[in-house]
């Protein structure tokens, strides 16, 4: 095991709160059914290579069809932070109406840091 793979699993373990190995079992046992799919398939496309690529293929644009339906779905959500009915009584604000969220400011590129009214000179500090 490389040091980088233990240093995250340190780190999951302190996290968690519990032994190394600990972290390194559960880790393993949550992810057994990949591991399971990934050796079945790296077999059998050792048998046939063509097939196989052909089947991941199908189900790459399988995925890619449900993510686009998902996107497609949850593109049209109107809730609070979408300026919907909850985000008060169907009225759009004029952030949202601009395509931004009411609860995000406006960016800007002071980083926030703001004179209060005063004008300060460029690059420096105001007194």
């Amino acid at each position: 095991m490389s040091p980088e793979v233990l240093e995250i699993f340190q780190r999951l373990a302190k996290a968690g709160g519990m032994s190394t190995g600990r972290a390194m079992g559960d880790w393993m046992a949550d992810t057994v059914e990949a591991a399971e799919l990934m050796a079945s398939t790296m077999e059998r496309a050792r048998a046939a290579p063509k097939i196989v690529t052909a089947e991941l293929h199908a189900m790459m644009l399988g995925m890619t069809d449900q993510t686009k339906g998902l996107a497609d779905k949850y593109s049209k959500f109107k809730g609070p932070l979408a300026g919907g009915p909850a985000a008060g009584g169907g009225k759009r604000s004029a952030a949202t109406a601009a395509g931004h969220s009411a609860s995000v400011p406006p960016s800007c590129n002071t980083g926030g840091k703001v004179s209060g009214g005063k004008n300060p000179k460029r690059g420096g500090k105001s007194s």
